[in-house]
């Protein structure tokens, strides 16, 4: 009729009508993500910090107060990086080593000797940063008292070698060393539940204790804190120097910026008002950028103490 528009029809395309209909929608997909009609993608999901500490960091401290403790930690990350962060405590540095290469974990914070242990079998375990002790020592000594006639260890026979509360892990090592080959009567350990170290001290110089064993630090604090009382001490023996407590990452699990980051904010944690009561309840001065030399007291340590092997299991399984 006259006024009605006219409709032109193309011809149909070769091929019947599931292939148009696929040739359609492939046209209409590239067109999208050629002009940016395709759905907007999703912003990168912000990195997560997955730390994990080490129970043996925690001696002498109960299992409920190790979640606490492990919160300003946390939190300092949190701050320090602007990066979500969760913290995981384990039953030892083989155990965080495993779960850091299954990926569960991307951060672990070890003593220096445990990190000398497992680097051996996990070379992809980067440092990142490592504490900073007070005095920049990391020894652990056998102190009696001045007038001692004792030169060694198995000299004290049948005395005990006394620990102060929450001794230090590298102590325990130390003396695991001294005493090999001895009987278990022979200078043993003594680790005391209630007795700081500055109490096990006095002890030696009043000769209430035979000998003890402190960590390098902890006697240079007795000397600042009692010059007098330690006039009346002496050094039997000292080990090596350990390396010191360090954070480590598993390399590719974080950004180059997340490290950055990291670093960073580890570094300075030491200058802020949350991070100063971390460092007098994790007792060092801070944190630092790996140093030069710290390859070398890795390979120094493991060659000094090597990691246990497991004993052997018999055929029965026991």
């Amino acid at each position: 009729q006259q006024g009605c528009p006219v409709v032109r029809r193309d011809p149909a395309p070769a091929g019947g009508s599931a292939e148009v209909l696929y040739r359609n929608r492939t046209a209409v997909a590239v067109v999208g993500l050629l002009v940016g009609f395709s759905a907007p993608a999703r912003a990168a999901e912000p990195e997560t910090i997955k730390v994990g500490l080490v129970q043996g960091m925690f001696r002498d401290v109960k299992p409920i107060m190790i979640k606490a403790l492990s919160v300003p930690f946390k939190d300092i990350l949190t701050k320090q990086t602007g990066l979500d962060a969760t913290v995981d405590v384990n039953a030892d540095a083989h155990v965080l080593a495993e779960r850091m290469k299954d990926k569960t974990l991307n951060v672990g914070v070890f003593h220096g000797f445990e990190f000398a242990w497992v680097r051996q079998s996990h070379p992809e375990l980067i440092p990142l940063v490592v504490s900073v002790p007070h005095g920049r020592k990391v020894t652990a000594c056998v102190v009696v008292h001045k007038d001692c006639p004792f030169a060694k260890v198995s000299d004290l026979k049948d005395e005990c070698l006394v620990l102060p509360k929450g001794a230090k892990a590298h102590c325990f090592l130390y003396l695991d060393k001294v005493r090999a080959g001895l009987p278990a009567t022979i200078a043993a350990a003594k680790p005391s539940k209630t007795q700081s170290a500055e109490e096990v001290l006095d002890e030696i110089v009043s000769g209430d204790a035979p000998a003890c064993v402190v960590d390098a630090a902890q006697l240079a604090g007795y000397q600042t804190l009692k010059p007098g009382a330690f006039k009346h001490l002496k050094v039997m023996c000292e080990s090596e120097a350990f390396p010191p407590a360090v954070i480590a990452y598993r390399k590719g699990s974080l950004s180059e910026e997340a490290i950055e980051k990291l670093r960073t904010g580890l570094v300075n944690a030491n200058t802020t008002a949350a991070g100063k009561p971390l460092m007098m309840l994790w007792n060092v001065k801070g944190f630092e950028s790996t140093p030069d030399d710290y390859e070398a007291l890795l390979a120094a340590c493991a060659k000094a103490y090597p990691v246990a092997k497991p004993a052997p299991v018999s055929p029965d399984g026991k």
